[in-house]
């Protein structure tokens, strides 16, 4: 089973992941919300994980417009490749395709090419790091290389997100500083 694990943030509503997730062809999943009192989108993502009955996790952004198949097409890479911890897809970031990127460590070491929205082998899965502010996804996959964990890219786009102010585009945190704090923590600076 996949447990899908939504951060919700006060005000904010997953109406559109969850139509997504609800015309999947893989239909062995369960969907975790997990509301996100403290602002921390990674205090409530590993809350949710604590809740998830599966063996496969995904973290879902609530704005996350999922292409039908795509459970089907992450579980069926990580079938048939054991020895990685999770795979990702491409998506639509308004009209720009991102994500296509294979695995390659040395790249994951200076950037992220990893979107936060990867299935994970649930027994693998390190947790995310409530003091790092921006680029969780990012501290995420290096973690997970550190412990000896690589990923794998499926090949094509899976879903669609809107391009809207938030983190991504205007958080608190300006992306340097935020890519300073990962690569410190990790040894990269």
């Amino acid at each position: 089973m996949i447990s899908v694990v939504i951060p919700v943030r006060e005000g904010g509503s997953p109406a559109i992941t969850l139509r997504s997730l609800s015309a999947q062809t893989y239909r062995d999943f369960e969907v975790i919300i997990s509301w996100d009192h403290s602002a921390n989108a990674n205090s409530a993502r590993n809350a949710g994980e604590r809740s998830a009955r599966g063996d496969f996790l995904l973290f879902s952004d609530d704005d996350i417009d999922w292409q039908p198949d795509a459970l089907d097409v992450m579980l069926e890479v990580l079938d048939v490749r054991p020895d990685i911890a999770y795979c990702w897809g491409s998506y639509r970031r308004g009209e720009e395709l991102v994500g296509m990127q294979a695995f390659d460590a040395d790249i994951l070491r200076r950037r992220n090419f990893v979107p936060t929205m990867a299935l994970i082998r649930r027994d693998l899965f390190c947790g995310f790091d409530p003091s790092i502010e921006r680029l969780q996804d990012w501290d995420l996959w290096l973690t997970m290389l550190e412990q000896g964990h690589s990923g794998a890219y499926c090949g094509r786009e899976l879903f669609r997100t809107a391009v809207k102010p938030g983190i991504t585009e205007d958080g608190a945190m300006d992306w340097t500083t935020a890519a300073r704090i990962v690569a410190q923590k990790h040894g990269l600076a």
